[in-house]
């Protein structure tokens, strides 16, 4: 597929997408769809809930797709009105464009997409990387955030995948003597 996407192959993508329809069956209810253009490129949203209700952002765990993790918080949908933005540069249907983590671009992304709805601040929900991206808007922009609820989240220190993924040369045990 070239330099220019995140996947392996044309059939790893599709089996991703199948993946993410098979997803939006589960819902009970109807999930509005929208493409936001933001500095980064085209942002692939899902939207439920009473339009009146207060704003909730959803924000996937990296490289799982967004409908997966919205299922986990259906309870709320009747409750908020709820954006969940497929993260750019990860599965889904927005642009494939890697941003990095270490600086305030997704604070700038997540912001472009309150801008494009008119929410001056929301809540939001976000496991792992979401949490992440979350803990990045609270760095530049805190002012967005009404409150924030952060799942198991990563970001807090960034470092090596190579260094985490090495294995231990360290023996020990876990049984006194």
């Amino acid at each position: 597929m070239g330099i220019a996407t995140i996947y392996k192959s044309v059939d790893g993508k599709n089996k991703i997408q199948e993946a993410y329809e098979d997803y939006l069956e589960a819902f009970s209810l109807r999930l509005e769809r929208a493409y936001v253009k933001t500095r980064f490129g085209n942002t692939h949203l899902l939207i439920t809930g009473p339009k009146n209700a207060k704003p909730l952002i959803i924000l996937q765990g990296g490289n799982a797709i967004n409908p997966m993790t919205l299922y986990w918080f259906k309870e709320l949908f009747h409750h908020y009105r709820i954006y969940a933005p497929d993260t750019i540069g990860h599965p889904g249907y927005s642009d494939e464009t890697r941003i990095s983590a270490k600086d305030h671009s997704f604070a700038n992304w997540i912001s472009d997409i309150m801008d494009w709805f008119q929410l001056e601040k929301s809540a939001f929900i976000g496991p792992s990387y979401g949490a992440g991206i979350i803990l990045r808007l609270a760095t530049f922009q805190p002012e967005r955030i009404a409150c924030a609820v952060l799942i198991n989240p990563s970001g807090i220190q960034l470092g090596s995948k190579k260094r985490y993924a090495t294995p231990c040369n360290t023996s020990f045990s876990l049984l006194s003597s």
